[in-house]
């Protein structure tokens, strides 16, 4: 999950947080986690929340070297 730029590591985790799910990882930036949930409509509610991007972590996995 990617929040506005601007965001600190608090203000994205409060988006993970209102939106029912929970923290995985961070990314390196402030701005974007690493977060899950079983809530079919957590997707929805990470924008509904402040989001600006919502990536799928297990595919993008594949596009970076281990």
């Amino acid at each position: 999950m990617v929040a506005p730029l601007w965001a600190n590591a608090a203000e994205a985790a409060g988006i993970v947080a209102r939106s029912g799910g929970s923290i995985v990882a961070t990314a390196g930036l402030s701005n974007v986690i690493i977060a899950q949930s079983d809530n079919p409509d957590f997707i929805a509610s990470l924008y509904r929340s402040g989001a600006w991007l919502v990536l799928d972590a297990v595919k993008l996995r594949g596009c970076f070297s281990v």
